[in-house]
């Protein structure tokens, strides 16, 4: 008989996380049948306001730090000891065994995994990726190992362990899982729907498709089309435009990911000969996410649908480019208005004078111009490196 203890941070209140225990028992000899599962609301963990950067700020996040492990040290130190030295529990045929329950899993949202294992907000808390290399496979990089880290940080200066640390993006001190008993805080870490697909990717998605459609003229189409959908179980008819919803929740975005191909597939199926190929290939970029979602949610899978999700999830990065204009910062939008203002000014000091019949024609090269070397800047500075969209290559994995 082997106990394991789920531990999940469900962030439902503002002013306070619920820290949950999930009980699993789970019988060797009868893999074929779901074990008994038990939950236990075990603390209500305070949630400091928001700071700013000010130093007086800064010394005062260091002390919601020290406070957050306090608490987790004093929950944890009872399963600590029972990891050890083990804990009689009485079980269902009314024998007592002597079980060692071990910490398996955490969910919780990526920030507050941030928090909890003492890493930057742009790496992955399981792999060794960095900020820049979010959007590669993360087969190919090595498992944080934090009993590794705290090696090199003995045998090497502190300078040196300092670097190495601010590379990885990594933390000791501020890990509240590290150095328990037969627990890899990396492998805590697991994913659900929730905060990975539904307020992670589709969110994304629809800012991607909200921006395609407005340069194709169907944003409006788009939010037409959704408000006279027949109502079916499972799903209800919005009633506000996806423009005029200040925030989203999980039902309403699980919702939305119901009509995600269908609707703007209808938005878009007026087209000319031009706009063939960029149609095709955003909906099918749709089609492979909201696919590899459908798969995700299987309550058992095999070797075929597992594969079913990685060939989904590959189509996906293949054709995903189609939106990449739509991924622009604040920081590229700038530089882009910056080489449009030099670009006219260069102009505006040449002064060649034009005969009335061709300006016109002048314009729009000067407007395709400008169009041509825009999208050279977005390509150049948008990229999909952020790690709502690295976590998708985990699941069949977690899975497995």
């Amino acid at each position: 008989m082997s106990d394991q203890t789920h531990l999940s941070n469900l962030s439902g209140d503002k002013k306070a996380w619920p820290v949950h225990l999930t009980l699993g028992n789970l019988p060797a000899t009868r893999r074929n049948r779901p074990g008994s599962f038990a939950v236990l609301l075990l603390a209500l963990l305070p949630v400091p306001p928001k700071l700013t950067k000010s130093s007086a700020d800064h010394f005062q996040s260091q002390i919601n730090a020290d406070t957050l492990r306090g608490v987790f040290k004093l929950l944890f130190e009872p399963l600590q000891n029972a990891a050890l030295e083990g804990v009689n529990i009485d079980c269902a045929d009314g024998k007592a065994r002597r079980c060692f329950p071990i910490l398996a899993a955490w969910i919780a949202d990526h920030m507050e995994n941030v928090a909890l294992h003492g890493i930057k907000s742009n790496v992955c808390p399981k792999f060794e990726v960095l900020s820049g290399e979010l959007g590669t496979d993360a087969s190919s990089h090595r498992a944080r190992d934090y009993a590794r880290y705290e090696g090199c940080e003995r045998e090497s200066a502190s300078d040196d362990s300092r670097t190495m640390f601010e590379t990885l993006g990594s933390d000791l001190e501020k890990n509240v899982f590290h150095r328990f008993h037969r627990v890899s805080a990396p492998g805590l870490h697991k994913l659900d729907l929730l905060h990975t697909v539904y307020l992670g990717l589709f969110q994304h998605l629809m800012d991607w498709i909200s921006g395609f459609l407005k340069k194709h003229a169907g944003l409006q189409t788009f939010d037409d089309t959704r408000k006279v959908l027949p109502p079916y179980p499972g799903c209800f008819v919005p009633k506000k435009a996806y423009r005029a919803v200040t925030q989203w929740q999980g039902k309403e975005m699980r919702n939305l990911g119901l009509c995600h191909l269908g609707v703007p597939a209808v938005a878009l199926r007026q087209r000319d000969s031009r706009q063939v190929i960029p149609f095709k290939h955003a909906l099918d970029s749709v089609w492979a996410l909201v696919d590899f979602n459908m798969m995700a949610q299987y309550r058992s899978h095999t070797p075929e649908t597992i594969a079913y999700m990685e060939e989904y999830l590959d189509q996906f990065h293949r054709i995903k480019d189609i939106f990449l204009e739509f991924r622009v910062s604040k920081r590229t939008r700038a530089k882009v208005d910056k080489q449009r203002k030099e670009l006219r000014h260069r102009r505006a000091q040449s002064n060649m004078p034009v005969a009335p019949s061709k300006r016109r024609r002048r314009r729009e090269h000067h407007r395709d111009e400008e169009n041509e070397l825009r999208m050279d800047m977005i390509h150049t500075e948008s990229y999909f490196n952020f790690v709502k969209m690295h976590l998708l290559s985990h699941f069949s994995d977690h899975i497995r």
